[in-house]
């Protein structure tokens, strides 16, 4: 791994110089499988065929300079992409709830730290009465856990033919079998008002069951705090990195349909070509994920790596889906070969 290297003394005034100081493991495997066949339907063969392939891959942190074993960088043993967070165990009920509760008023959720019913519930994972962030560390975590990862897993595509008395089809599906993501403090498209009181509200808050009240304790976001907006980079933030709020973006979607036909010999004969097709195609005309069950303003596909932690020392891209949007597309044509 090319990156950072030790910390030099502070007297040759420059920073440590980047080189090859760290080593990293990648395992992984790779299935295709493919299958062609016909049979006769009216007298006339239907030709088709399947072509199926996943993969995997997981890599790990052999070596790394990084000896406090810090979580807000890589260190030695770690699996790529793995996501650090508390476990959340719902909304407080009542002020007994929340005085019979660990102590949490580590998460600022105003600048009293006071808490009140709605608000955020997160467990005492080492049962020390207390929960926090603890020093950072892989030995000393707080109250947080690995709740997930970010990097995609089982990736898989379908490739369909089949073609019949001179029509054909061909379909291509893609996906991911297993990813996680967790929006980052600038996903305002997902967070909307809970980072920041200024932001538009996304359609889907304003639906019945997503944000707490008296009326409605069993919902999906807690009540509104003025300091939720400290965002979900921050360890004592109530949007911190938590269980509740992991986002499953496994996805499935059509890329690529053509449907077409392709004119017989006698007629393309007749305008001196040598062969003739007309045809119809899509890209991206339809897909699937879990985290359509909250949101369809995130697409999937496009959210690409987004670290819950940030990591200083690594390069990586911030994600959230703030990248050129997926277009669907539909086409319409006549080829002629002369």
């Amino acid at each position: 791994m090319f990156t950072t290297g030790p910390t030099l003394p502070a007297v040759f005034g420059a920073d440590p110089p980047r080189g090859n100081y760290a080593d990293l493991e990648t395992r992984g495997w790779e299935l295709v499988l493919n299958w062609g066949d016909n049979f006769s339907v009216d007298n006339k063969f239907l030709n088709y065929s399947i072509r199926l392939n996943i993969a995997d891959n997981k890599s790990k942190i052999l070596k790394y300079n990084n000896p406090e074993y810090r979580l807000t960088d890589y260190y030695e043993g770690q699996t790529v992409g793995e996501m650090w967070g508390y476990v959340t165990e719902g909304f407080f009920t009542s002020m007994d709830d929340i005085e019979n509760h660990a102590d949490q008023t580590f998460i600022r959720q105003s600048d009293g730290r006071i808490l009140l019913p709605g608000d955020v519930k997160f467990r005492d994972l080492n049962g020390d009465g207390v929960i926090n962030a603890g020093d950072n560390t892989l030995d000393n975590p707080g109250d947080r856990q690995i709740i997930g990862n970010s990097l995609p897993r089982y990736t898989y595509g379908a490739q369909i033919s089949a073609d019949w008395n001179n029509f054909f089809i061909n379909l291509f599906f893609q996906g991911v079998g297993k990813q996680d993501w967790y929006p980052s403090a600038g996903a305002s498209i997902f967070w909307g008002q809970y980072n920041r009181t200024y932001n538009t509200i996304p359609s889907w808050h304003l639906e019945p069951g997503i944000i707490w009240s008296e009326e409605n304790p069993d919902s999906y976001f807690p009540r509104y705090r003025g300091h939720n907006r400290l965002g979900s980079d921050v360890p004592g933030s109530a949007l911190a990195p938590q269980t509740k709020y992991v986002q499953n973006v496994a996805y499935v979607r059509l890329k690529n349909l053509q449907i077409g036909y392709n004119v017989p010999h006698t007629f393309a004969n007749k305008i001196e070509a040598k062969a003739a097709r007309i045809f119809i195609g899509g890209e991206n005309l339809w897909s699937w994920s879990p985290l359509y069950k909250r949101t369809r303003d995130v697409d999937p596909e496009n959210i690409r790596r987004s670290d819950s932690i940030v990591r200083p020392s690594a390069t990586y891209n911030a994600g959230d889906a703030y990248n050129y949007p997926i277009l669907g597309a539909v086409t319409v044509g006549i080829s002629v070969t002369f």
